[in-house]
């Protein structure tokens, strides 16, 4: 397989790694954050099971591929969940940033890793695409957004 299938299977594969470090990395935001129990749904809908970490509660859904959520206590400043919020995009530009300078200094794996260039690529790409969605699904939903709106 070549071309264009294997570059969009590259890509499905590689949406789960990017999913999983930002929502782990929100968590991780939110375990220092907040001090209530801290719920990562890898998907959307409710989850097939889970698993309990301490305070953190992980959940894959039927509808895992994709979407991804982190959830804890409401009750936390303004200031801590917007830092909880830009955990997630921050470290899918840095997961950008990493794979894709890794990519271009792997030296010789055009000619001798070309399928491990690419994915790494596709990664990178997965990482900064979903990174900037998240920004934009977040743009209505900042802490006190309903109140600088009035």
């Amino acid at each position: 397989m070549d071309g264009v299938p294997l570059i969009l299977l590259v890509a499905l594969a590689a949406s789960v790694p990017a999913m999983l470090a930002q929502e782990l990395a929100r968590a991780a935001a939110a375990l220092l954050l907040t001090r209530g129990r801290v719920c990562v749904l890898l998907g959307a809908g409710r989850p097939v099971f889970a698993v309990r970490l301490g305070r953190l509660v992980v959940g894959p859904t039927r509808r895992w591929l994709w979407g991804g959520e982190c959830l804890h206590a409401p009750s936390v400043s303004r200031r801590r969940a917007t830092a909880i919020l830009l955990a997630g995009p921050l470290t899918g530009d840095a997961c950008f940033a990493l794979a894709a300078a890794l990519a271009l200094s792997w030296r010789g794996a055009a000619t001798h890793h070309p399928h491990e260039q690419v994915a790494l690529w596709v990664f990178a790409l997965v990482a900064l695409a979903r990174a900037s969605l998240d920004l934009a699904r977040l743009r209505g939903r900042w802490p006190g957004a309903a109140d600088a709106a009035r």
